[in-house]
């Protein structure tokens, strides 16, 4: 894909960069911090010869506008039951702290018995790019998870990234982009009583949730508050992202229940539960293909102000004990479902009215399989997509639509997502596709 080629593109450039000891750029008055398994927490760390051990070591130094270059190991919690790291300094506006890979490096955080890979609490101004977040899934098991798996135990509810609230701060401005995120027993990224301006943005979430007892999902953003009071517009955006093969396996604990293991969820922003006032922002869910997750696709519950448009969703609702629409909103209100690609499986449901307003707009979406639509707007349409490669094998899947497909030029034109889940330009030819994918053109061929 062109992103992949740009991206690789300016990874040679900065690695020959500090070949040649020109080293990262540099804003006035930061500092640049690189960690290493190699390192030691005795070492500056500010320079890549002298590297830190833990990334802990840095997360405690950082000043706004300054960087973390994690370089190439795994790493994991010190002490047992603890977070590999937790970040609890904040950057501040037009200068926020990052975390992000060393040019050409591919870290690995992998939380074994902590609660989290990754724990930001109550801070904001920050943004995280370039890191493989890995859980310990591959060495549990369903069977050990519901014998022991308790609200007390963090083994079965590791989270990999998780950006929490607390004693009423909200943590906001925060950015999640480029990321592979796995095989978390908890949430793949988690937001719980964050503030506003998030984006998480062209990551891979798979293979989370499975083993936990809180009801995790791949993305989720929980019962966020207005922190940015001003304007309008889109304040939390969750665009471009893979998500798949996540999954409940286990009874969540506040119900002894099935719930969740949801690829994208937006949950409670109405904060019917509570006592803050309801969310003002607008959410954008665009261009995420979402597939083979043990819940929804994609769904909003007791929220408002969201858009979940130009996604593409295929077999969720995989957990056999759940029967969760593809894609959808409940007890919702304000929320419009646009220009989507739904296939279900086989009798599985394909949306929801449950205990929605009449603004809960569902129109200009694709649906196929599955059980007929609870509500039909007036340019939806039922047929089959024709994905080029429908199946949940990641290794082969392909949502592109094939020429001549229901999905093309038959979307409605929308400024929320000029471009596709690859970055190319909407509309490319005729009209706005539906789904993440934009059919591209070459002169009168198509790809």
């Amino acid at each position: 894909m062109r992103t992949r080629r740009a991206l690789a593109a300016a990874t040679v450039l900065a690695t020959a960069a500090l070949a040649l000891g020109a080293g990262p750029s540099q804003a006035a008055g930061a500092k640049h911090y690189f960690v290493s398994v190699k390192g030691s927490d005795d070492n500056s760390g500010t320079d890549a010869r002298h590297p830190f051990r833990t990334i802990q070591a840095a997360a405690d130094r950082t000043l706004p506008g300054d960087t973390v270059y994690i370089m190439d190991g795994t790493y994991s919690e010190s002490v047992p039951q603890s977070d590999v790291v937790t970040i609890t300094r904040s950057g501040a506006p037009g200068a926020p702290i990052t975390y992000r890979n060393y040019p050409g490096a591919r870290p690995v955080i992998h939380p074994i018995t902590g609660w989290q890979g990754i724990l930001v609490s109550n801070a904001s101004h920050l943004t995280f790019t370039g890191l493989r977040i890995q859980g310990n899934n591959q060495n549990l098991n369903l069977a050990d998870a519901e014998k022991n798996a308790s609200k007390t135990d963090p083994t079965y509810n590791t989270n990999c990234l998780f950006v929490r609230g607390s004693d009423g701060a909200h943590p906001s401005d925060i950015t999640i982009r480029g990321n592979e995120v796995s095989d978390c027993a908890g949430g793949g990224i988690g937001f719980k009583n964050s503030g506003d301006h998030l984006t998480i943005d062209r990551n891979k979430v798979h293979g989370n949730a499975w083993y936990a007892v809180y009801a995790n999902s791949g993305i989720s953003v929980l019962t966020p508050s207005d922190v940015d009071t001003s304007g309008t517009g889109y304040k939390i955006r969750i665009t471009n992202n893979v998500a798949y093969d996540n999954e409940a396996k286990v009874k969540w604990a506040a119900c002894d229940c099935y719930s969740d293991g949801n690829g994208i969820i937006v949950d409670s922003t109405l904060h019917a539960d509570d006592d803050l006032p309801a969310f003002e922002g607008r959410t954008l869910v665009a261009d995420n293909v979402v597939y083979n997750n043990g819940g929804s696709g994609i769904h909003a519950f007791s929220s408002s102000h969201v858009d979940i448009v130009n996604n593409t969703a295929y077999f969720n609702s995989r957990n056999p004990h759940l029967n969760y629409a593809n894609i959808y909103a409940a007890y919702s209100d304000d929320v419009r479902l646009l220009n989507n690609v739904s296939y279900a499986r086989e009798g599985k449901a394909t949306n929801s009215t449950s205990h929605n307003t009449a603004s809960v707009v569902y129109d200009y979406n694709l649906y196929f399989n599955g059980t007929t639509p609870a509500v039909q707007g007036p340019h939806d349409v039922i047929a089959d997509p024709q994905f080029r490669n429908a199946t949940v094998d990641p290794g082969s899947a392909d949502f592109r639509p094939r020429a001549g497909s229901p999905a093309i030029d038959t979307g409605v034109a929308s400024d929320a997502v000029p471009r596709d889940i690859r970055g190319l330009p909407r509309p490319l030819g005729g009209g706005f596709d539906r789904g993440a994918y934009e059919l591209l053109r070459f002169g009168a061929a198509t790809e």
